[in-house]
């Protein structure tokens, strides 16, 4: 890959860049493919060993011997025990790598549960900032390949936007929206029905994930607050982009 762009790829995943910086690196990935593909990959990565750190536990055995090997004086390894450890590594970052890609290819549940997670816990969740949908709409424009329309809350609703940016899944755009009730956030996705295959009952004991197709497009609600939240957000936009 040869752009100027490139260097920032690692800062744009960590959520390292200043606010301004991220929205125009954000604007350049619209434009970028290369980039695009750059930023997914490292993404991909980022989530497979934060997933696999969740399913998956070391028996304390290994912690043991871990822990007994670092306290150890340090001495000369023949090259080959080193050999031993650099396979056992290599190894292990091969299977997380295609573990999570073959994960992430079948649209799982877990990889819009991972991002809306991931949204949580950044300093910065959305690229615009604000409570009314006829600012949050418009900025989309230009950024995706379709258009949507949000939902008009009443004053009595107890949802409020908090904004929307640009995600990605199978190197396809989309839009995810940020909407607050009461304690708890929802994320809505919204991709191409096309881009993006995941069962729309799926969920964890954590999570709900309520999805349906309307109008070619794919919609998702991810939150951690009661199911009849999500219902209710589902159906507010569903009334909103009913033809």
């Amino acid at each position: 890959m040869n752009c100027d762009w490139r260097e920032k790829i690692g800062m744009y995943v960590d959520g390292e860049l200043e606010p301004a910086a991220e929205q125009a690196f954000a604007g350049h990935l619209q434009g970028c493919a290369g980039c695009s593909a750059a930023v997914l990959e490292q993404q991909e990565l980022k989530k497979s060993v934060r997933l696999a750190g969740k399913r998956f536990a070391a028996p304390p055995d290994l912690y043991a011997n871990v822990r007994k090997q670092a306290y150890q004086p340090v001495s000369v390894k023949p090259w080959w025990k080193w050999s031993v450890v650099a396979a056992a590594f290599v190894l292990f970052a091969v299977f997380s790598v295609a573990w999570f890609s073959r994960s992430a290819a079948s649209g799982s549940a877990d990889a819009l549960i991972d991002q809306h997670v991931t949204t949580l816990a950044s300093l910065n969740p959305v690229d615009v900032v604000s409570e009314d949908r006829h600012t949050v709409k418009p900025w989309y424009q230009g950024r995706l390949p379709f258009t949507f329309n949000l939902p008009e809350l009443a004053k009595e609703s107890p949802f409020k936007l908090l904004g929307g940016k640009v995600v990605y899944t199978h190197h396809a755009p989309g839009a995810e929206l940020l909407y607050q009730v009461r304690q708890h956030k929802i994320s809505v996705f919204i991709f191409q029905a096309r881009d993006v295959h995941v069962d729309p009952s799926a969920g964890n004991q954590t999570f709900v994930v309520n999805g349906w197709q309307q109008g070619g497009l794919q919609y998702f609600v991810v939150t951690d607050a009661a199911r009849e939240d999500a219902d209710r957000l589902r159906a507010l936009l569903e009334e909103a982009n009913r033809s």
